[in-house]
């Protein structure tokens, strides 16, 4: 494997996870409840669907939470690999990963014959 490639694929790693921390996710107000997000003393008085489109937000910034630790942690887990020069290897068989394939997905861990 190229080690242009491979340096090239960890600073797109680098780049993404500083774009991805700069969100600045904020999971301290995962713990409030739906009253306390809107400001409410209760949901009773309100429109059902308000309410409605309040847990749909909720919702939707739960999902894209999760959705950015998971990416994270894939960022973080490539790295590793590159530090322990595994990075260009296929985790299930082994074989290296088409230069192509890292460049397009840097965070892979398989390569294109094992992939999920």
């Amino acid at each position: 494997m190229d080690q242009a490639v491979i340096d090239k694929c960890q600073a797109i790693l680098e780049d993404r996870r500083a774009e991805l921390n700069e969100g600045g996710v904020d999971f301290d107000d995962q713990d409030q409840t739906l009253e306390e997000e809107v400001g409410e003393l209760t949901t009773f008085d309100n429109h059902p669907g308000d309410m409605g489109t309040e847990l749909y937000e909720r919702e939707k910034d739960q999902a894209l939470n999760e959705h950015q630790g998971s990416e994270l942690n894939e960022i973080d887990h490539a790295l590793v690999k590159i530090e322990e020069g595994t990075y260009h290897l296929c985790e299930k068989c082994g074989k290296e990963i088409n230069e192509d394939r890292l460049l397009a997905m840097p965070a892979t861990r398989f390569c294109i014959d094992h992939a999920e």
